[in-house]
């Protein structure tokens, strides 16, 4: 498992589902890819996943070069849709195609692996600005919302769950990315606050990946509270989502969290969650949860039979989770295949 890896592998796949077929908008070099591109657009039968299956790199180049040019684009001008659209975008890029790289590259070279996470970081910092930014156009007082000033308070609407989703993605690359930098780690809370206020507005939101993606930043919350991040970084003092932990019942006498509130529990209970919101159909639930709570409880039997039950498993008529399940059967596999490494 990663350092800080709040959203997990599997879980980019969910944050790549909707909008893979993006990439028809934007400009290439390369007339096979929109010859493929197009025929898949007036073909029923040709979906993202068949696009990913047959030209990954045609994808992959696609992403990159587009998300290239939004580094170098001037945003004091831009409308705060395209603001929204182009944090989404390099978020995508950025766990969709460099941080998987990254991770799977580190093994066999490792400073190849670590400039990979450096370009992703690139991509989330100005994924992190721009979603920021498209938030305070909306909410002037966003910025101090997020980082709990003045107890301000904002009626969000559902309407702005994807934004707070991508939002949160962003920080999360970002955190994971620069492989535990401090100038990172202390944005750490955001990630939770915003994806808890997502789950207050509409807790099932694309068949539960508000869940999902609390299963591997639960794992983060330790079983004692001077362990925990704070909202400035330090160790002690607040509770999972980053609020001061005086609220009475998350600790017993000796100081000690309880039963409930550790880490390992509260994820495997956004598990069930995800797994009951999407009717268990969608597969990367089951990765995730393997690769983030099994491996941490060294619980390697489970680990082996859970990710079996995902390779082994038919891949469910549900358009909006089939580049999903196909990826999680891909991740399952070479998590299967790094057993020995994960597990001592």
């Amino acid at each position: 498992m990663q350092i800080f890896s709040f959203i997990p592998g599997i879980t980019r796949s969910k944050l790549i589902q909707n909008r893979l077929l993006l990439v028809v908008q934007f400009k290439t070099d390369n007339i096979f890819s929109i010859i493929i591109v197009i025929f898949c657009f007036f073909n029923q039968s040709c979906s993202t996943t068949s696009i990913l299956k047959s030209t990954p790199k045609t994808v992959e180049s696609f992403m990159m070069k587009r998300s290239n040019s939004i580094l170098k684009k001037d945003y004091s001008k831009i409308s705060s849709d395209r603001l929204l659209k182009h944090s989404i975008f390099l978020t995508m890029t950025g766990f969709g195609f460099v941080m998987e790289n990254a991770e799977k590259t580190l093994d066999e070279d490792y400073q190849a692996g670590i400039d990979l996470y450096k370009e992703a970081n690139k991509y989330f910092e100005r994924a992190v600005f721009l979603g920021n930014k498209y938030l305070i156009v909306k909410y002037p007082t966003f910025d101090d919302w997020l980082r709990q000033k003045n107890y301000t308070d904002i009626e969000f609407t559902k309407d702005d769950v994807e934004a707070l989703y991508w939002l949160s993605a962003a920080y999360g690359g970002a955190v994971s990315s620069s492989r535990g930098n401090p100038q990172w780690v202390i944005h750490l809370p955001k990630v939770g606050q915003l994806i808890e206020k997502a789950l207050e507005l509409n807790p099932t939101w694309n068949y539960g990946s508000l869940y999902s993606v609390m299963i591997p930043y639960a794992t983060t919350i330790s079983d004692s509270p001077e362990r925990d991040w704070d909202m400035n970084g330090y160790l002690g003092g607040y509770n999972r989502f980053g609020k001061e932990s005086e609220v009475n019942g998350y600790y017993n006498s000796n100081g000690v969290r309880e039963k409930e509130y550790v880490g390992v529990n509260i994820a495997t209970n956004y598990y069930n969650l995800a797994l009951k919101a999407s009717n268990g159909m969608d597969l990367s639930s089951h990765v995730s949860y393997a690769e983030n709570v099994l491996v941490l409880q060294q619980n390697r039997s489970e680990f082996i039979k859970l990710l079996d039950l995902v390779i082994k498993s038919k891949e469910k008529e549900v358009k909006e989770l089939e580049l999903g399940n196909y990826m999680a059967k891909q991740r399952a596999q070479w998590l299967l295949n790094r057993t020995e490494e994960l597990f001592y």
